[in-house]
C-alpha cells in the first residue's frame, strides 16, 4: 500500500500550470505543498506515531496518521501547525539560498497564499484541526466538534463569496470542503463512541481533573471527570463501565 498519493486536483492542477507555460510555478507550488507536509511529519515522528498516509493536494496536503482521539491538545496542536511553521522557516532559507530575484518573490508569494489557505477553519484543512483543538481548550468536547463543523460550514460559505464563482478551480476545492465537513457531520456518533471507547480501554495521563453534575456528554480532552449524582462522587471511569458493560 503507498503512503504517499497525489490527489486528483493537484494532478488537473499542475498539469493545467505546465500547459499554460507556467512550469516554474507549478514545481515551486508542489515544493512548498511538500515542505508544508514535511513539517507535519516532523511533529508526528516527533510523538511517534505512525502514518496511515499522505495526500497531497493543490493547497497542502492531508496527513492520516494512527492516533486516539484522545490526543493531548498540546500535541494536536503541534501536530497541525507543523506545515505551516516550516513553511514560516522555508521564507528564511529561500531568503539565503542564491536564486533570482523574481523566483524568490514567486516563493514568498505562493507560499503566503498557501499559509494563509491551509489556516482557514474549514474542514480538512490545519485551520479546523488548530479551531477545534482551541475549541477543546474551553468546551467539551462533543461541544466543540459541532461549532467546529458550523465554523466549517460558515467558512466555505465565505470562502465562496470571497472567491471567483465562475473558476473551475474553486468549485473543485469547494467540492472538497463540502464533502469533508459533511462526512465530519455525518460520522459524529462513531467519533463520539470511539472517543468514548478510547476512554473506558486506556488510561490516559490528564492534565486536569473536574466535578460537576451531567452525562458523558460533558467529557472534555486532557481532563478527567467526575459526576455528582445523588449526593455522591462518580468517577468517569465508572460512568464508562456502565455504558459499555449492559
Amino acid at each position: 500500500m503507498k503512503i504517499i498519493k497525489v490527489n486528483f486536483l493537484t494532478i488537473y492542477f499542475l498539469l493545467l500550470l505546465f500547459l499554460c507555460g507556467y512550469v516554474r510555478v507549478g514545481l515551486i507550488i508542489f515544493f512548498i505543498v511538500l515542505i508544508h507536509e514535511l513539517g507535519h511529519v516532523f511533529f508526528i515522528k516527533l510523538f511517534k506515531y505512525k502514518i496511515e498516509s499522505i495526500t497531497i493536494y493543490p493547497f497542502g496536503g492531508i496527513t492520516k496518521i494512527y492516533k486516539d482521539i484522545n490526543t493531548p491538545i498540546k500535541k494536536e496542536l503541534l501536530i497541525a501547525s507543523g506545515g505551516i511553521i516550516l513553511q514560516l522557516i522555508l521564507f528564511i532559507i529561500i531568503y539565503l539560498i542564491p536564486i533570482s530575484d523574481f523566483t524568490k518573490i514567486l516563493f514568498y508569494k505562493y507560499n503566503i497564499s498557501i499559509i494563509i489557505f491551509n489556516i482557514l477553519p474549514i474542514i480538512p484543512l490545519d485551520g479546523s484541526i488548530i479551531c477545534t483543538s482551541i475549541l477543546n481548550k474551553f468546551f467539551f468536547f462533543k461541544t466543540s466538534y459541532y461549532l467546529s463543523i458550523i465554523i466549517s460550514i460558515i467558512g466555505v460559505i465565505l470562502y465562496l463569496l470571497s472567491n471567483y464563482w465562475f473558476s473551475l478551480n474553486n468549485y473543485l476545492i469547494v467540492a472538497l470542503f463540502i464533502i469533508k465537513t459533511y462526512y465530519a457531520y455525518k460520522n459524529y456518533n462513531y467519533i463520539f463512541n470511539k472517543f468514548l471507547l478510547e476512554r473506558y480501554l486506556n488510561k490516559y495521563e490528564f492534565k486536569y481533573l473536574s466535578t460537576r453534575e451531567g452525562s458523558l456528554d460533558i467529557l472534555k480532552l486532557d481532563t478527567y471527570q467526575y459526576f455528582k449524582e445523588n449526593k455522591k462522587v462518580v468517577s468517569e471511569a465508572q460512568k464508562l463501565q456502565e455504558k459499555f458493560d449492559k
